[in-house]
This record gives C-alpha cells, sequence and structure tokens, in this order.
C-alpha cells in the first residue's frame, strides 16, 4: 500500500529498505526456497526481509524465537511482528506482539511493540483494545508519543467519545508535532466524526481543513456537501458547485457535477467542461465548452480546451486553429500564454518552423512573466535552428543565456555551442569549453563533453562496490574545504531527540511520516557542510540509505566549488543498493545495473515505499496495471499491487520494463527512459521529429516532466560511470 502522511488513515508498515544489517550477505542462493523447517538464521532473515522475501523471513523469526531466549528472542519475535503485519497477517501479529509484551516486564509500556499492537487491534476491529494501549504508549513516554495521541483522538472520535476527541484533536494541533502534519490530522478527525455519525463535529473539522495551509480543500467540499446533502440542507450545492469550480481535476468531481445535475442544479457550461475534460468525458465536454463560446461565456478559455480535446483526438489541424483564437480572442487571458505554447508545440512537430518561431517569439515577448516564456524564448531559437539559420538561433540563445539560471541557462548555451560549431567549425567551441568547466556533472556538461569529444568513454564491466564509507577521509574532505573539523564540532546535530522519534515511526512502520521528521533534521543543517556531514554519516552507519544519500548529495552541492570529493562520499550519495538483486535482474534482462541504478536513484530515491501521485509504486515506481503485464510476461503467479514495494518483485519488473523499451528503440537509452516514464508512444512521437539527433529527441519530449527525467537519469548514469567504473569524471557512454 501507499503509505501516507501523517493521519492520512493509512495503515502502518514496518521500515524497510536501506542497507541489511551488518554481516549480512545477499546471494543467489538467498532467493531459493526457505528449508523446511526453517534454519534459525538471523542474518538469513535480514537478508531475506531487506530484499522483501517478508514469509520466508517470518519463518525464519519464528524459528529464531521458537530456539532462543532472552533478548534475542524478543528481537525475533518483533520482526517477525513487523513482517506480519506487513503482510496484512493481523492476528497472528497480534498473538506474536502479545508474546512480546508478556515477555518485556517493565518494559512493555512505551514499547515500539505496543505501539504496534495498538494499531493491530484496530485493523482487526477492537476500537476499545487499540485505544488502551495508546493510553499506556503515551503515559509511559513512548518515543512517538505525538502520534499515539494522533490516533488516539481518532480512535475517540470513533468510538463516539466526542468531548474527549474534541479535547484530544485540539491539544494535537497545539502541539509541537510539524505543521505538515496538522493539515492531514484535521482531515481525519474530521472523517472519524462523520463515521461515527457526529455529522456537526465532522462538518466543523472539515471546515477548519478548507483554512489550513495544505489542507485538502477539494475533499473537504466534497464532505461538507455531502453531509448537508444527506441532512437535507439546501447550501450542500454551494459546497459542490466550489468545489467543481475551482478543483475540477479532482477525484470525486465527476460525482459532484452528476449529483448537482440529478437535483436540477443550475452549472455553468465551461466549468461542466472542465470537469468533463478533466474525467476523459471528451465528448461532453466538447458539447459544454462549444455552448459556453456560442454563449459568450469564458469563450477563450473554452477555445483552449476545445483545442486541448482536438488534439486528444489527434486532429491536429482543428488544434493548431483552436490554440490560435485563444489570444486573438482575449490577449490576456490566463490560457493565451499556454495556447501559444501548445500551438507552437503542434506547428515545430509538423515542420512549420516559421510560423512555431512566430508564436513563441509573441510568448516570450509579451508574456514575459509566464511560466512558459524561458521555454518559449528556446524553442524560438530551436525553431530557427531546425529552419536552418543558425544565425538567428544563436543570436536567441545567447541572450537568453545572459538572462537566465540553472537548467534554462545550461541548455541555452549548449545550444548556442553547438550552433556556432555546426556554424564555423571546432574553433568556435569556447561556449561549449565554458559550459563543461562551468558545470562538468550537469546533463549540458555531460553533452557537450561528447560533443567536444572529451568524453564518452566506453561503457565498460562495472565494480560493484557496497563496501562501508571511510568517514574519516569524508571528514578530512570536509576539514580541506571549508577549514572546519568535523571530530571537533558539536554532537548537537547526531543528538537531537527528533532521531528517536523519528526512528520509533519507522519501527511501528509509519515510514512516510519517519521520513518527514528525518528530512526536518537533514533541513536543519542543509547550509552547515560539518552538521550535514553528521547527520549524513549517522544516516548511513543506521542503514537509512534513501535519507543518507539526499543527505549527501545535500553535502556534496555545498562543496560543489571545492576539490573534487572523495570516492567514499560519493558513494553515499550514488549507492549500490540490493546489490545481488540489481545485479541478478541486469543480467537476467541484459542491461547495464548502472543503468538500472540512476533510474531507480530518480524514480524513489532508493525508497522501497515510495508511490507516486499516479499510482508508481516501489523502488522502480511501476504502476499496477504494468505491473499485471509484466508479471504475466514473466510467468509471475499470484501478483498483487503490493508486491511493487518488495525490493525483489520492484527491481525485477523495472528491469524488465526498461529493457522492453530498450528492445524497442533500438537499445537508445534516451528513448528508452522516455518511453519508461511518459509510455512508448510519447517517445515514438519526439523520435519521430528528431529522427537520430538525441539532442534534437530530448528537447522535443512533449512534457517538461519527462525530458526533466531523461536529464536526471542520464546525469545520475554517468556519476555512477565514474564511480563504478573507476573514471576521472562523471561521463556518458558513446
Amino acid at each position: 500500500m501507499v503509505v501516507g502522511v501523517a493521519c492520512s488513515g493509512s495503515k502502518p508498515e514496518p521500515a524497510g529498505g536501506g542497507t541489511p544489517p551488518a554481516g549480512a550477505t545477499m546471494t543467489a542462493a538467498n532467493a531459493t526456497a526457505t528449508p523446511t523447517p526453517a534454519p534459525a538464521d538471523v542474518r538469513l532473515a535480514a537478508t531475506l526481509r531487506y530484499e522483501g522475501e517478508y514469509e520466508k523471513a517470518i519463518d525464519i523469526y519464528a524459528a529464531v524465537a521458537t530456539s532462543e531466549g532472552g533478548q534475542a528472542r524478543q528481537d525475533a519475535l518483533l520482526a517477525q511482528a513487523q513482517l506480519l503485519s506487513r503482510t496484512h497477517r493481523f492476528a497472528e501479529a497480534r498473538d506474536v506482539l502479545q508474546q512480546w509484551l508478556a515477555g518485556a516486564g517493565a518494559s512493555a509500556d512505551g514499547s515500539t511493540a505496543q505501539y504496534m499492537l495498538a494499531s493491530t487491534l484496530d485493523d482487526l476491529g477492537d476500537p476499545q483494545g487499540a485505544l488502551d494501549n495508546y493510553d499506556r504508549y503515551i503515559a509511559a513516554g513512548g518515543p512517538a508519543s505525538d502520534f499515539a495521541k494522533i490516533e488516539r483522538a481518532k480512535m475517540l472520535a470513533r468510538l463516539g467519545r466526542t468531548l474527549d476527541a474534541e479535547q484530544a484533536a485540539e491539544a494535537v494541533l497545539a502541539s509541537s508535532i510539524d505543521n505538515s502534519f496538522k493539515a492531514s490530522f484535521a482531515f481525519s478527525i474530521a472523517s472519524a466524526f462523520e463515521q461515527a455519525g457526529a455529522d456537526a463535529n465532522a462538518l466543523a473539522w472539515y471546515n477548519r481543513v478548507k483554512l489550513m495551509p495544505g489542507g485538502d480543500v477539494a475533499s473537504a467540499l466534497a464532505r461538507t456537501g455531502g453531509i448537508k446533502k444527506r441532512q437535507g440542507d439546501p447550501t450542500w450545492s454551494i459546497d459542490y458547485l466550489q468545489a467543481i469550480r475551482d478543483y475540477p481535476s479532482a477525484g470525486a468531481a465527476p460525482d459532484m457535477l452528476d449529483a448537482l445535475d440529478a437535483a436540477g442544479v443550475a452549472v455553468g457550461d465551461y466549468t461542466r467542461g472542465r470537469v468533463d475534460y478533466h474525467a476523459g468525458r471528451d465528448d461532453a465536454a466538447r458539447a459544454a465548452f462549444t455552448r459556453a463560446i456560442a454563449a459568450g461565456t469564458d469563450v477563450a478559455a473554452a477555445e483552449y480546451y476545445l483545442g486541448a480535446l482536438d488534439e486528444r483526438a489527434g486532429n491536429v489541424d482543428a488544434a493548431i486553429h483552436d490554440y490560435g483564437l485563444v489570444p486573438q480572442t482575449d490577449a490576456a487571458s490566463l490560457l493565451a500564454p499556454a495556447a501559444l505554447w501548445w500551438r507552437g508545440r503542434l506547428l515545430d512537430a509538423q515542420g512549420r518552423f516559421a510560423e512555431a518561431q512566430a508564436d513563441y517569439g509573441t510568448l516570450a515577448a509579451q508574456y514575459s512573466s509566464s511560466s512558459y516564456a524561458d521555454g518559449a524564448a528556446f524553442r524560438q531559437g530551436l525553431a530557427a535552428y531546425r529552419a536552418g539559420d543558425r544565425t538567428t538561433a544563436i543570436t536567441l540563445w545567447s541572450a537568453l543565456a545572459a538572462r537566465t539560471s540553472g537548467d534554462d541557462n545550461l541548455r541555452a548555451r549548449y545550444w548556442q555551442g553547438r550552433a556556432l560549431v555546426e556554424q564555423n567549425g571546432a574553433a568556435n567551441d569556447g561556449v561549449l569549453q565554458t559550459l563543461v568547466k562551468d558545470a562538468p556533472e550537469s546533463y549540458y556538461g555531460l553533452r557537450a563533453s561528447l560533443l567536444l569529444k572529451q568524453n564518452g568513454v566506453k561503457a565498460k564491466t562495472p565494480q560493484l562496490n557496497d563496501s562501508p564509507p571511510d568517514w574519516k577521509k569524508v571528514a578530512r574532505y570536509i576539514k580541506d574545504s571549508t577549514g572546519s573539523d568535523p571530530a571537533t564540532a558539536s554532537d548537537a546535530p547526531i543528538n537531537d531527540p527528533r532521531w528517536a522519534q523519528a526512528a520509533e515511526l519507522a519501527n511501528v512502520g509509519l515510514n512516510a511520516q519517519s521520513d518527514t521528521v528525518f528530512r526536518e533534521i537533514i533541513q536543519q543543517y542543509a547550509s552547515d557542510p560539518v552538521g550535514l556531514y553528521k547527520v549524513t554519516k549517522r544516516l548511513q552507519q543506521e542503514g537509512r540509505t534513501s535519507l543518507a544519500a539526499r543527505a549527501a548529495t545535500r553535502l556534496l552541492s555545498l562543496l560543489s566549488l571545492q576539490a573534487p570529493p572523495p570516492d567514499d562520499l560519493l558513494r553515499v550519495a550514488y549507492p549500490i543498493v540490493y546489490k545481488s538483486l540489481v545485479s541478478d535482474a541486469a543480467a537476467q534482462e541484459k542491461v547495464s545495473p548502472l543503468l538500472l541504478l540512476a533510474l531507480v536513484r530518480q524514480e524513489s530515491f532508493y525508497d522501497p515505499h515510495a508511490g507516486s501521485p499516479a499510482g508508481a509504486l516501489g523502488l522502480t515506481q511501476v504502476v499496477p496495471a504494468t505491473g499485471t503485464q509484466i508479471a504475466q510476461s514473466l510467468g509471475a503467479q499470484g501478483f498483487t499491487a503490493d508486491d511493487l514495494y518488495r525490493p525483489t518483485v520492484s527491481l525485477r519488473f523495472g528491469a524488465d520494463y526498461l529493457a522492453q523499451q530498450l528492445r524497442a528503440f533500438q537499445s537508445d537509452a534516451y528513448r528508452a527512459l522516455a518511453a519508461y516514464n511518459a509510455g512508448p508512444a510519447a517517445a515514438s512521437r519526439a523520435a519521430k521529429a528528431a529522427g537520430t539527433d538525441e539532442d534534437l529527441f530530448v528537447e522535443d519530449l512533449e512534457f517538461g516532466e519527462t525530458r526533466a527525467y531523461v536529464k536526471r537519469v542520464m546525469e545520475n548514469y554517468a556519476r555512477y560511470r565514474q564511480i563504478y567504473e573507476h573514471l576521472p569524471v562523471p561521463s556518458l557512454p558513446r
């Protein structure tokens, strides 16, 4: 399951990922069936758990708990319970947790097992038992007491103890818990009141959600409208109307529109059209927008959506026409810049470069504050370049580079340099040389190196070294770079009480909440190299690989102008995770293990619990529908979406899907990665326009998200090659 933020109503999921415990080894033999009876081998159990072979690990932990006593037994019971909960075997988890608590004596209250038992009893439909355990955990001052108080408040509401629940909920909002958790808590306590039939309390809390930073206003409006409708309050329609007007793409919007229609409530055609458009009800959307235009209501905006509908249907000429009407009808329309942008993209794809250049120029000049403006200025130059007018393209890109920063600046400089070399020969590579000097690790710096033939070392067999880093070397690097010695600096960054809270949240399975707290710690020291070094070191040593990689990446950026970093720090930022699984999957699918790791870094940042709003899950962010197809092609039996959170499944499936795209696109990594992210059709459209030119292919990708994805994965790949192919600098292969 996707783990939500605190109070979202998601159930706990045991901690996972990172590096295996010290001494654990991962070999192909670990993937074989566990012997019967299971061996009492804690190290093997830890490896199987790390790789996602939860059922096998459960059996081994049970054997350890049976054969061992003392702390070894307690540790095995807790690990067994965590995995039983992870696999939704809640009754068994309850029994094991009760065994742990019986053996814990005075240390039972406030323990991880007690928090887990409370959550498990909730899963099993025993709210009073859950409440009792939360109360004891809080009274004992358990490390995650703030989060237990959240669950306690919801439990009180569901039990109908309205006054107690209100008091408990107010206490949560008044607590020191991070504000990022409070809006989702307010929504969940409102849901708990609604579930218990306390509609007045539910309405009050949903209304508070609407006013809170980060609150899910669309869902809150849907809920208040639903309660009022059930109560016979005629103002329900006001909430629904506001929701579909302000949040037409919300998941509940189509149902709210249908409810309004059933009740005979008038809905404006433009609003109706937007809801139907986002719901994929294209015929209804087209009819609504056409009526809006005929009535003279929101005409320019309706024309934009008609263009989008035509484009969706493949009617390119009609889309170009409709998009063109938007700025003509109302140059001040908020959608005029978007219309010019998408019209230009369609003209580009048809090879009508002069017209595209004109649209991009209008967008860049007349809508300079638009989020499309810099992209339009770049594509204005690209349209001139493709039309054969190198001089105009160079002039436009030079001007763009002079007024932009970041990736926009690097892209303009790269294309300016490329055009100069093509126009006047290698003697004009000064722009490219400067780009390589200024940003050698960036995508455009790497592409410039290839163009200058300074890089592009042929891929060779990597050495997947996952040995622990030498932190003394990293400390010396920090000292040499900053003048501050980590050895003599304060240990405040690693003595923060939030470490205990975050660790406990991970132990009880609230991984997203745990990550949020850990990221708060990282953020606190984001501009302090020594403090960030200490945080990074502790995270890595605790096996929190994803978080350590994030912290190490921050640390590298702080020191980017200093001497080249040691491999020991680079290996923390670009780790070899799940070594045997990655090696096996890469070998089976004949893909580079480093490219697979580069993809994992971008998809999930090595977090096996990662989930996206689009429903992609796990290390390689495969969506369940695609996972089902892959399972069928691989002959994997009994696949469920939840399996994508298992590293052994996610890596195998991700490697298989990547290999499919590499085969479809003749081993071209740029096209394969675009297809992995946006689908083969999107990659094929860009490839058709770009031909064999990889630079044009990336720029022709329809969506900015996919362009950024390809660039970032290739940057990761270049860095992985540097570290594990032992190259002097990051390098893209020829």
